[in-house]
């Protein structure tokens, strides 16, 4: 089925949509929760939760791509999952990128930054080649472990980690020339 015919039966309302989504999108969205929770029954709630949140979301919004609609909705629910399960501690691969990435939950205001960041990601992604970007996609959005790439895609863990501590040094000089962070001292400060 179509994704524009599953938003459709979202706004007349129709109960199909989520038994659709489930049946489309289903194990794509329990995988990506899995990776993050690591845990069944949390993973079967969250993507539940999912289908609710999307189920609340759609109408007003009329998403794109329904796919990374829902994976960003997934992953959100996880990693307020993983925060809670913490109890206030930094999950490890936000804390890889904390100091390029805004916390839009601290400030309101950075919801705006925390979007513009978005789109210099993306355009920081196509500036990478396809391995490169796939490994770190695989990383920061999956959260694949440094074992999982390594398996992979067939390196060494040693070669996991010095390809995305590179590409994290090139984000670092991306987010500088974009004008979106400025270097002072002990981490990125924003910049506009």
């Amino acid at each position: 089925m179509e994704d524009s015919a599953i938003i459709e039966m979202f706004f007349a309302r129709s109960e199909q949509a989520i038994w659709s989504i489930d049946s489309k999108y289903g194990a794509y969205l329990r995988e990506i929760v899995f990776r993050i929770l690591r845990d069944t029954r949390d993973t079967e709630e969250i993507v539940n939760d999912t289908y609710m949140g999307a189920w609340k979301a759609i109408p007003p919004a009329k998403p794109e791509s329904l796919k990374y609609f829902l994976a960003r909705i997934a992953r959100n629910l996880a990693f307020d999952r993983l925060d809670y399960r913490m109890a206030g501690k930094r999950h490890a691969l936000l804390v890889e990128l904390e100091e390029y990435i805004p916390d839009e939950k601290s400030n309101p205001e950075r919801l705006r930054e925390a979007k513009e960041l978005g789109e210099a990601l993306n355009r920081f992604l196509g500036t990478l080649d396809r391995r490169c970007c796939a490994v770190f996609l695989a990383r920061y959005y999956y959260a694949y472990s440094i074992r999982e790439l390594s398996d992979q895609y067939s390196m060494s863990e040693r070669q996991v980690k010095y390809l995305l501590s590179k590409t994290r040094t090139k984000l670092r000089a991306f987010l500088e020339k974009e004008g979106m962070f400025s270097y002072e001292g002990r981490g990125f400060k924003r910049g506009i």
